[in-house]
């Protein structure tokens, strides 16, 4: 009987030592809850903000609204965000993960292109009178400015790459 209730008792038990629910992720969620949470907050003072009475008014003197510039502030706030925690991910991920720390620049590329992305979707109503005349200057300065940090970050991984694979050879005086 003693054995049955041993038994029964061990079945039922909450285990004394528990697994971690994040498990290897535990060090990369604060960057990742930091990026989503400001995300998420933006984006709903920005809904906030477009639903005020007479937003889509017109500036005196311009050709844009204030929900136009609301917008743009408001993208541009995201854009930081994205490009700051992304960033910041990005470094966690290359400190937690030694195996992938070839990759990190990678992941903040993507989170810069990002960042670049909706700076060029938000600010697009704000300066489409000035590009007018020439409305393919505006994606061009865009592209101009995604080419700096996508030839730096083929540059860093190519040279992370090769440190880890090249084999570097010496010639003495005794191969000869």
């Amino acid at each position: 009987m003693a054995r049955l209730v041993s038994s029964w008792k061990s079945g039922f038990e909450m285990p004394a030592n528990t697994q971690d629910p994040f498990g290897d992720f535990r060090p990369i969620m604060p960057s990742i809850i930091r990026l989503l949470a400001g995300i998420i907050v933006l984006i709903v003072v920005q809904s906030i903000v477009l639903g005020f009475p007479g937003i889509t008014q017109t500036v005196p003197g311009t050709s844009f609204s204030v929900a136009s510039f609301a917008i743009f502030t408001v993208g541009l706030v995201v854009a930081a965000v994205v490009l700051k925690y992304g960033t910041q991910l990005a470094s966690a991920v290359s400190d937690t993960y030694k195996a992938y720390r070839a990759y990190a620049p990678v992941l903040a590329w993507i989170f810069q292109l990002m960042a670049l992305y909706i700076l060029y979707s938000v600010s697009k109503t704000m300066v489409s009178g000035f590009f007018a005349s020439a409305p393919w200057a505006y994606p061009l300065i865009f592209l101009a400015m995604a080419l700096i940090p996508t030839v730096k970050v083929v540059v860093t991984v190519v040279h992370a790459l090769e440190g880890q694979n090249a084999h570097k050879q010496t010639v003495t005086r005794d191969q000869f």
